[in-house]
């Protein structure tokens, strides 16, 4: 079973990207260097007080993205009201349970 990867550093790449950053505006920003960029870019994970200070600079919550919106961990709970013919429609998703609304 393959599991799903998750890469910190194409997501801070893109998001720096996003941005309109440049490498260099970036590693100012963060107080690194150039190469240290792409060292970051690199990298499938990194330590917390990193992922803070990147999160300030780029205005975006890579906590979450890292520790609540991976594929693997992402999971709904879903109330619908629906007519029958819907919940025919419905059977077809992958769904655990189906229990009808007390009327």
């Amino acid at each position: 079973m393959k599991k799903n990867v998750f890469h910190i550093g194409e997501v801070i790449r893109q998001k720096v990207k996003e941005r309109g950053l440049s490498v260099v505006d970036f590693a100012d920003a963060i107080h690194c260097t150039r190469s240290h960029v792409y060292t970051i870019y690199s990298r499938k994970d990194m330590d917390v007080e990193q992922l803070v200070q990147i999160s300030k600079v780029l205005d975006y919550d890579l906590i979450s993205e890292v520790y609540l919106n991976r594929p693997s961990l992402k999971k709904y709970l879903v109330l619908l009201e629906v007519n029958e013919q819907q919940l025919q429609t419905l059977s077809e998703l992958p769904v655990k349970f189906v229990q009808p609304l007390s009327e």
